[in-house]
């Protein structure tokens, strides 16, 4: 016969607790100064011991006799421990606690990245919105400018941001338009600039951070080699970076003898290369030159492709009845911006402070010059289409962003934006969207096929105060557009779903077949343009 047992249950209770990166920090520091306590007293008991010691045997010190000079203890590095006692963790296993943490205390802004579908857009068919998700900021970068964005071409949730020192607003504008800036004030507010590598598995802190002794203008990751930077800097130095180590081992940089810029570097862009050759990029200074860097394995190598200042004193020295002549094939001004012809990387493309657009074959041993007369105003950027490799945007500090195809001399589609324009960059998967910033803070969505000369969204992004946006960068798989601008703005948005339609032929179609309709979108724009 068995015999049961009856009783009460124990005593229960909730616990609930919430972890954040200030609550960590405190964690550690608490527990830090616990160790470094019991340190001093374990010092302190040493030293009565070895006091003790001495007086036994009858070393003591002479009275009178100078205090010993005893150096403070080098604190241990500061590792992770619990208890007092220091935990060997793998740094891969810390980092991957921080990003679930973060995850934590951003899982309202993760779940409408990837969720969050804006229900208004059911009512106006040719409006969008942009959702504001994370935003990102590094220690000490308050008066900081965010100069450029670069996505990383395999990591599509890590990206590269510059920064560079810049007041106000309107001193960044005149540092990158040498019209409006004389060139001996160029350096006269040159401080220490950054390159912060940010995810977005953990925007809190930026994942990797180099701190350079002059502002960086530009940056931007090679396009197959993933953990490759280069960046141009406000002092002329051109700078090739290593991800993968800290900043004074894994660099290589221009010099005094090598080749350096004598005033800030505009903008760098990578060359793309085949497998097995070496790693080459271009730069535009505002000291006049264009130039071809070849990466070396201790050193950088360069060969001035052009040469704005060089031209304007040939220019000069030519008779006044064939002057007038070559003004249309010799470059005059500085180069602003380059970009390089997805197609063909022998063919740049410049805009110049003069407003002028610029091409040339670097391959053709004349260098053949193409001039558009593109605008009014000083040229901030200029992009090649990514679908259709023979279309082109370029917008300057005259209001507008204008579109053109390669060889045509009239610009196919004007926009105005009612400000000066700072940047703008093409959708990776649709030909007809492009997405523009202006210096006023808002942001401009067009999408050409839908409403060719009304935006699909005007977004005022910052109202509360007076700054300026600077640069934009579109992610190459995630519908999400990052903004960055003055005082070390940068945050991503997510493009509301009119932003983002796919045509309704391409929605059951591979990708090749979605390339083809892209590529009649665009054709058919052009067709109607040029009529």
């Amino acid at each position: 016969m068995t015999s049961t047992t009856q009783t009460d249950p124990p005593p229960g209770n909730i616990f609930a607790a919430a972890a954040s990166l200030s609550t960590i920090y405190d964690a550690y520091e608490k527990d830090y100064m616990l160790v470094l306590a019991k340190q001093r007293e374990l010092e302190k008991q040493k030293e009565m011991e070895d006091e003790k010691e001495r007086e036994k045997s009858g070393k003591a010190a002479p009275k009178g006799s100078p205090d010993p000079i005893v150096l403070p203890a080098t604190p241990p590095p500061s590792r992770p421990s619990l208890g007092g006692e220091e935990l060997d963790l793998d740094p891969n296993t810390v980092k991957m606690t921080e990003r679930l943490v973060n995850q934590n205390i951003y899982d309202e802004i993760t779940q409408d990245f990837r969720y969050w579908e804006d229900a208004s857009d059911e009512y106006r068919q040719l409006e969008g919105s942009l959702l504001p998700l994370w935003r990102f900021s590094c220690d000490k970068s308050r008066s900081l400018v965010v100069s450029s964005l670069s996505w990383n071409p395999a990591r599509h949730d890590l990206f590269a941001a510059s920064y560079t020192p810049g007041g106000q607003a309107d001193q960044y504008v005149k540092l990158r338009t040498l019209s409006l800036f004389p060139l001996h004030k160029a350096s006269e507010s040159e401080s220490e600039g950054r390159i912060c590598l940010f995810t977005l598995k953990n925007p809190g802190i930026p994942e990797r951070m180099l701190v350079t002794p002059r502002g960086v203008m530009s940056v931007q990751f090679h396009p197959s080699h993933e953990s490759m930077l280069v960046a141009g800097h406000s002092d002329g130095t051109v700078t090739v970076y290593d991800a993968r180590h800290d900043a004074s081992t894994g660099r290589l940089s221009s010099s005094t003898t090598s080749g350096k810029h004598l005033l800030p570097v505009m903008q760098v862009h990578w060359v793309t290369t085949e497998p097995g050759e070496n790693m080459s990029f271009y730069s535009v200074s505002q000291d006049g030159r264009v130039s071809q860097w070849f990466v070396r394995t201790t050193s950088l190598k360069y060969e001035d492709v052009l040469n704005f200042h060089a031209a304007e004193q040939t220019q000069d020295h030519v008779a006044p009845s064939s002057k007038t002549e070559l003004e249309d094939n010799v470059p005059s001004g500085t180069a602003t911006c380059i970009a390089l012809s997805p197609e063909r990387k022998d063919v740049l493309l410049f805009g110049v402070d003069t407003g002028a657009l610029f091409q040339i074959c670097t391959s053709d041993t004349a260098h053949a010059i193409t001039r558009y007369r593109a605008h009014l105003g000083p040229v901030t950027a200029v992009a090649w289409n990514k679908v259709h490799t023979m279309v082109f945007a370029s917008c300057a500090l005259d209001w507008t962003v204008k579109i053109w195809l390669q060889y045509h001399l009239s610009a196919l589609i004007t926009l105005d934006l009612g400000g000066p324009v700072m940047e703008l960059a093409w959708s990776p998967s649709s030909s007809t969207l492009v997405v523009a910033v202006t210096d006023e803070g808002r942001v401009f969505v067009y999408d050409l096929f839908l409403r060719r000369y009304h935006p699909l969204c005007v977004q005022n992004l910052l109202q509360r105060r007076r700054s300026s946006l600077t640069c934009v960068a579109l992610n190459p798989s995630q519908p999400i557009v990052l903004v960055g601008g003055e005082k070390s703005y940068i945050v991503a948005f997510k493009l509301s779903p009119n932003l983002r339609k796919p045509h309704k032929d391409a929605k059951c179609a591979d990708e090749e077949g979605a390339k083809a309709i892209e590529l009649c979108k665009m054709e058919r724009i052009i067709a109607t343009c040029r009529k």
